[in-house]
């Protein structure tokens, strides 16, 4: 892919529960370009539908390609300026890896390149269970060490986000962006 001078994506990245979902809202409050989860709006859109498959608890390879699908479209949405990521496209490929299911085409082809940034968040001292975030706190671990591993597979350099307050994660965040390395 050939990316515009005028776009610059980055993904803020993690295992499940890690604070994403919060720092892309503060992103977004201070006028920044965000885009949402993917997974999340799939989980929480099928819920909705009566005996839909399309769940990562009943049919993993259905659920991820979807998934990648829908991160794709919603990064490509945006065509110039900075966004941020609720996680990006090569987090498939660790939950693919996980469970042991083909990773989804539309992975293999566009992860690479992508991201101008890859932020991955620490995991936090809590961790909570909601309606689309299911796994135990192993599993959430299993997910957290995974998706750094396939990001740096896919030739990037996940920077880490220390636990902080989200405000100070965002702030981390735009200093790094600034140059101001941590």
């Amino acid at each position: 892919m050939t990316k515009q001078n005028s776009l610059k994506r980055i993904a803020i990245t993690g295992g499940p529960g890690v604070g994403k979902s919060t720092v892309l809202e503060i992103l977004a409050y201070k006028g920044f370009q965000t885009t949402p989860e993917a997974a999340r709006l799939i989980i929480d859109k099928e819920l909705l539908q009566k005996d839909s498959d399309c769940l990562p608890w009943k049919n993993i390879p259905k659920f991820q390609n979807s998934v990648s699908e829908l991160q794709l479209k919603l990064e490509n949405a945006i065509t110039t300026g900075i966004v941020f990521s609720d996680r990006g496209i090569v987090d498939g490929y660790a939950y693919s890896q996980i469970d042991k299911i083909p990773v989804p085409e539309v992975i293999l082809k566009e992860g690479r390149n992508r991201y101008d940034f890859v932020f991955f968040l620490d995991r936090l001292p809590c961790y909570q269970k909601d309606n689309s975030r299911r796994e135990d706190i192993q599993k959430a671990t299993q997910i957290q060490q995974a998706i750094k591993s396939a990001y740096v597979k896919f030739g990037y350099t996940p920077i880490s986000v220390p636990v902080l307050s989200p405000e100070e994660r965002v702030d981390f965040i735009l200093k790094y962006l600034k140059g101001g390395k941590e």
